[in-house]
Parts: C-alpha cells; structure tokens; sequence
C-alpha cells in the first residue's frame, strides 16, 4: 500500500513543467529589472564654466618654453694652463671683475722679470749715453738705438704683465655661477667654439636678473602678437605655491626668423613679476593677453560644445533633468569658445554619455 503513494507523487514531479516556471520567473525578474533601470536617474559630473570678468584681459595665444637668461657665458682662459685655484662652486654669486680662478705661470712671471731685469738696465743705459752725448763723448746715432732698446723693452713688458693678468680668469658681469666644469689640477685651453659648446671650459655663469622666457609660437599666430604687449607666465615649479605660480610679464622680442620645420617663431617674454626660486631651464606656460574684456563672458571647453542642426547647445542640470541648453558663440580663445546665453552658475554636464535625451532625469556626482 505504502508503494502507491511514491508512485504517484514521481509521476507529478516528472509531468509537471518545474523548468519552464524557473525560465518564467527569471524573465519576469530581467523585465522587471530593465523597467527599474528605465526609470533609474543618470549618473553625470557636472562643472561651472570658465568666466572672465570685465577688466580682465582677453587671451589670445599660449605657448610653452623654458628659462633661459638672456645675459650668459660659458667661461675658458685666453691661454692654456692647469688650474691653480678655483674660487668659486656652483650656486656662487659674484660681482663684475672678481677674480674667479687662476691658471699656474711661474714660467711666465719668471719671463716678466727677466724683461723687467732687461729694462732697467736699458734706462740705466739711456741715461748715461744722454749725460755722454752733453759732453760730447757719445754720438747722436747710438743714444736714440738706446732710447729704442728702452722703448722695445717696455712693450714687452707690457705684454708679459698681459699675459700674467689673462692667468686670471675674471667675472665679465654680476650674476651666479651655474655650472662648474673643471677642476683644480686640470689643463684647460682657449675655447674654440663660443656658449655652451666651449672647449675645456673653466665654469658657466648667468645673469638672474635677464631671466626670461623663450617659446615657440606658431606662425598662424604671430600676427595676433606685438613687443610690449602683457602676458602672463605659469612656471611648472611653482605650482602649488598659490598666487606665485603665475607671473606678470611682457613681450620683449619676437625673433626675425622662422623654423620651416616646425612652422614657428622663436619669442621671449621678459619677466615684470620675478621670484627668487626661478633658475634656468625651468618649464612654462605663457599665455599672452590682448585688450581687456568691456563685459563678463563665459567661456566653455570645446568639448562642451555640441551642434545639432547648424545650431550650438551644451548640456547642462536644470532640477534633476539633463537639458540642452542652446549658446550663441561669439569668439574663441586658447582657453575655449566665448559664450552667450548661458548663466553663469550654470551646471556644465562634463562627458554625457551618447545615450543622454533631453529632459532624462540625472543624478550629480559627489565629489
């Protein structure tokens, strides 16, 4: 009797569609899902645009470059020599005329005294043959041979004095010594080849008061630039140091050649604001500026920008709806596009996913 009941309960298990229920709830489960994320908001970052006041000065151009001091040299002797004594290390600031390092010459001073040596015995000479030539006793003709040998003997020592004054080396203006490149003991000789390229050179030093700023700047954009005009100059280093990152300065040159293989011209911009932290070969950014703005303007990335029908728009949060906000483009800076008909508060949706309709719900992202 007990064997009725467990057949009859397998036959139902085995007859009853179990599988077709489970798929039936899994679907229901997927729809129900999809419905949610339908309705679900939109997660977007959001950003203010760019404003620049009126008074604040339009941009026109940037470029990067570095520091470069306009007053420099690479330092070698006249003549060949080893040094003797080194004065100064990396980092030394001197004055103009200081004596900076000497080069051995005890063959030369010894040469300077002999010629010494010569000429005072060549006056002692010219004297007597003078008083003789007043007695009578000497000729005419051997008093001026004389009064040459004296004559010959203090030009050459003028030079041998020249040649021991050139066995040191001598600051030719103010400024910091920035490298040393060589070293007590060592034989340096006159540089061949001026600048950074010398020969045996003894040190290099620069001028940080001619520090400035060299870019390149496209030929497309020369025509918007003019000497004298204001710029501003971000330095690399110092970024992070608040308002000392950005410096005042002006266009002092625009050079009068141009590189055909890179389609640019070489610019300097002299420093107006200087800080003490600036050396040579530091990166930075100088973004030259034009006339001053009459109104405030808002300014979006170009990537804000989208058009649809021949007409701008940018997307932005009104509420919690994602909206296309139309904008009139009125010009266009290195920063971005100069815009109209946007507040300036405005929630600037940053990256909008493709898939973004109009008036969809969104929702903000902290941070």
């Amino acid at each position: 009797m007990s064997e009725i009941p467990a057949r009859k309960s397998a036959v139902i298990r085995k007859r009853f569609p179990w599988g077709w229920l489970v798929l039936g709830v899994i679907a229901v489960a997927a729809v129900g899902a999809m419905l949610a994320a339908k309705g679900a908001p939109v997660a977007v970052s959001v950003s203010a645009p760019t404003v620049f006041k009126a008074g604040e000065r339009n941009p026109l151009v940037t470029a990067s470059g570095y520091l470069v001091a306009r007053t420099r040299a690479t330092l070698s002797s006249k003549v060949l020599g080893r040094v003797s004594w080194l004065g100064v290390q990396e980092g030394s600031h001197v004055t103009k005329g200081q004596i900076l390092a000497r080069l051995e010459s005890p063959d030369l001073a010894a040469s300077r005294d002999q010629v010494k040596a010569q000429l005072d015995q060549a006056v002692v000479d010219l004297d007597r043959g003078v008083k003789l030539l007043a007695l009578g006793i000497q000729d005419a003709a051997t008093v001026d041979k004389l009064r040459s040998q004296k004559l010959t003997l203090e030009a050459q020592l003028a030079y041998q004095n020249a040649l021991l004054e050139s066995m040191a080396l001598k600051a030719p203006f103010s400024g910091v010594v920035t490298q040393k490149l060589s070293e007590v003991g060592e034989t340096v000789a006159p540089g061949s080849a001026g600048g950074a390229n010398a020969i045996n050179a003894i040190l290099v030093m620069a001028d940080f008061d001619t520090l400035e700023v060299e870019v390149e700047v496209n030929e497309a954009s020369i025509a918007k630039l003019g000497r004298g005009m204001p710029a501003e100059v971000r330095v690399d280093a110092l970024e992070g140091q608040g308002g000392r990152s950005v410096l005042k300065a002006r266009l002092r040159e625009i050079y009068p050649s141009s590189n055909r293989q890179k389609a640019v011209v070489i610019v300097r911009v002299a420093f107006v604001d200087k800080d003490p932290l600036l050396v040579p070969d530091m990166g930075a950014k100088v973004t030259f500026l034009g006339d001053a703005y009459t109104q405030d303007v808002v300014v979006l990335g170009r990537e804000q920008v989208k058009k649809q029908d021949g007409k701008a728009y940018t997307w932005v949060v009104e509420g919690d709806l994602a909206v296309q906000k139309p904008v009139t483009i009125l010009g266009e800076n290195p920063i971005g596009l100069e815009v109209s008909g946007l507040p300036k508060d405005a929630k600037l949706i940053m990256a909008p996913p493709e898939s973004l309709k109009a008036g969809a719900k969104v929702k903000v992202k902290k941070g």
